[in-house]
Formats: structure tokens, C-alpha cells, sequence
């Protein structure tokens, strides 16, 4: 019994602060957890807490009080950019351990009703982590699209200012329209100010502010999504790991997912099984821009697209490892693009003069 009572006190604690703060969504949320966590003990009060929520009523239904978009005080520019809704204009392409965080996230969201009924608070914060070009801005807007909720996107480091007061006051105002409503609420550049405390070229303003970050997180409404996103996760302050609900790694993509991705795009299946063994290491993003300049160079310069796309990926040889069959087709397509004859190529590589044909074909059919 004195447990329950502690756990109970702890929450009427934080449903104070958010009627203080006016945050009814996340008071709504609180409420209902309560009337859960009291029910075995007293069903009468939790009826009554129930009743005065409205059970019935989904937490999105609520009304927020929304606040008046946040601008410079100096500049009257906006800090942020607010976009609803949210158009995904090309599908993801993640890792499959990547996409199950992301969709676990989405399915607490979903479900959050059932989860406070059993007095357990859905996820609210997200820290996404890996190096640039990689899929984590566009993992913030998948959420937001899938969730249908406002996206805002504060990009940090273009927001950080000499003056440390004026930014401090900055991001306060960005964090205080964004808990005002349900969103999702994008921090980019994460690592700019959530830095380690320990670093001596802060100054204590800034660690001021990193304070004030993570003491955010902590009282967070879980009407709305906290998303962090850094390139450098090294640098990030050690308490931040342990405050967000999630964390999710995004790496480099394998083969596999840049084959895929090079079909998504309109590369043909074989020609993507040649190149996606020649992108170690390379970003989407790196690989979008290889395939941008592809497409020009081959009106630029009037030649072909499967010329440029092995031209620019620097496909080799010995990029195709034991593959005897990538190795003759890529060299098919090589001497194709360098004039030899259909003949000649099948006298060099050994094969029949009507498997290369009907690759080239295959090739050409994938490339129209």
C-alpha cells in the first residue's frame, strides 16, 4: 500500500505541473495513468478521475492551447520551420533493425490509449545518431507523416549565436510552443549545443543551456515528440543518452539496401547489382547526388546512362570479388560502352554472342 501511495504522489506532482504549465494534453495523459495505477485500491476515485478526463476521449481530441509561432525578437524571422502535413516524397530505405525501432515507436503512439490504461506512458522522446546523409531527418518526417502531426525543424547550429543569452531564450521559445500542442518536434544539429559539460571552450551559459535541454526531455508532454539528431554522437553530453525514451542508430547502407535503393531510383536490376558493390561506405545522400550527375552527363555529353553510372560509381573489377557472373557483365556493358562489337566481346569474355544480346537488351528494357 505505501508504495502505491508514493506512486501516486509522484504523479499528482506531475499533474500540478502540467496544469501549471498549461499543458493539458500531458495533464489529460497523467490523469489517466493515475486513475490506473489507484483502480485495484480504490475504483470509486478512479471512476471519478476517469469520468472528469473524459475516457472516452482520444488525447489528441483535447484542446491544446496552442501558442503564437516563436520568431527572433531582433530579426522577426521564425526560429523554426513548421510543416503539416507532412509529404514523404520518396519511401525510406533503412536497415531492418533501424525501420523495427522506428515502427515500435509508432506503434506506442498509436496505442498510447491502451498503454495509460494500464498506467504506462507511451515513448516521447527520440535520439537519432549516425553520420550524415544516412536517413535521420527523413526518419523525423516518416514519423510525423505516419503519426499525421505537425513536423517543426530547428536546425541548432544555424540558431547558436554569439550572444548565448539571445539563443538560450531562443530555443526556450521553441521548446515552449512546441510542448504547447501535439507535434513532433525535430532538433537538428544536436551535438552544437548538447555537448559535454566537461568541455573547457564552453562557456556557462552553454552549459546553462544543455542543463535546461535535458531537464526538457525529462518533463517532456507525451502529447508530443522530442526528436534529436546529431552527426556526432561522441560528443553529446553522457546524461543525454540515458534521458531519451529511444535511441536509434542509423549506419551506411549494405549492398543489399543500396541495390534497393538504386532500383527505387530508376537504376536498373542489373546495373544496380554491379554498382551497389562499388559504394562501400557511401551515404544515400552521396549516392542521390552520383545519380543526379549520371543523368546529366548523359545529355550533357550525349552518352549513355550505364556508361556514366559505372563511369561515376568507379565500378571495377575487383570490386565484384568471386562473382564470375558480375565480372562478365560488367565487362559486357565496359566494352559495349567502349565500341567493341558483339563479336569481339564474345570472342575476349568467352560467352556466346546470344547471352550478350539478350543482356544487352535486358539492360536497355531496365534503363527506358
Amino acid at each position: 500500500m505505501g508504495n502505491k501511495v508514493s506512486i501516486a504522489d509522484g504523479m499528482l506532482i506531475e499533474i500540478l505541473r502540467d496544469g501549471m504549465k498549461g499543458s493539458l494534453d500531458s495533464l489529460a495523459m497523467r490523469g489517466r495513468r493515475l486513475a490506473s495505477s489507484i483502480r485495484k485500491d480504490n475504483p470509486e476515485l478512479a471512476s471519478q478521475i476517469q469520468e472528469a478526463i473524459g475516457h472516452s476521449s482520444n488525447i489528441r481530441g483535447i484542446q491544446s492551447h496552442k501558442l503564437p509561432l516563436p520568431v527572433d525578437n531582433d530579426t522577426r524571422q521564425n526560429l523554426l520551420v513548421e510543416t503539416y502535413p507532412v509529404v514523404m516524397d520518396v519511401k525510406p530505405m533503412w536497415e531492418e533493425r533501424t525501420f523495427s525501432t522506428l515502427l515500435e515507436f509508432v506503434r506506442e503512439r498509436q496505442f498510447s490509449d491502451k498503454l495509460i490504461d494500464e498506467g504506462l506512458l507511451p515513448a516521447r522522446s527520440m535520439l537519432l545518431e549516425g553520420p550524415p546523409g544516412v536517413g535521420k531527418t527523413l526518419a523525423a518526417k516518416w514519423l510525423a507523416h505516419t503519426l499525421d502531426m505537425p513536423l517543426l525543424t530547428l536546425d541548432l547550429a544555424t540558431v547558436m549565436s554569439s550572444f548565448l543569452g539571445k539563443t538560450g531564450n531562443n530555443i526556450r521559445a521553441v521548446l515552449k510552443y512546441a510542448q504547447s500542442f501535439p507535434c513532433v518536434l525535430l532538433l537538428d544539429e544536436f551535438d552544437s549545443i548538447a555537448k559535454k559539460r566537461d568541455d573547457d571552450s564552453d562557456v556557462g551559459e552553454l552549459k546553462r543551456l544543455v542543463t535546461v535541454l535535458l531537464q526538457s526531455i525529462d518533463d517532456w508532454p507525451a502529447s508530443s515528440i522530442m526528436i534529436a539528431a546529431t552527426n556526432h554522437a561522441e560528443l553529446l553530453d553522457p546524461a543525454v543518452w540515458r534521458r531519451f525514451d529511444k535511441i536509434v542508430s542509423f549506419q551506411v547502407p549494405n549492398s543489399a539496401t543500396t541495390k534497393n535503393y538504386l532500383v527505387l531510383n530508376d537504376v536498373n536490376e542489373f546495373l544496380a547489382d554491379l554498382i551497389s558493390h562499388s559504394t562501400a561506405g557511401c551515404s544515400f545522400s552521396a549516392i542521390e547526388k552520383k545519380l543526379n550527375q549520371a543523368k546529366k552527363n548523359t545529355v550533357l555529353q550525349n552518352s549513355s546512362y550505364s556508361s556514366e553510372l559505372l563511369r561515376i560509381f568507379n565500378v571495377s573489377e575487383t570490386d565484384l570479388g568471386d562473382s564470375e557472373k558480375l565480372k562478365k557483365e560488367f565487362n559486357i556493358i565496359k566494352m559495349t560502352n567502349e565500341g567493341y562489337s558483339q563479336r569481339k566481346i564474345s570472342e575476349k569474355l568467352g560467352v556466346s554472342r546470344g547471352y550478350i544480346k539478350n543482356y544487352l537488351v535486358r539492360v536497355e528494357q531496365g534503363n527506358s
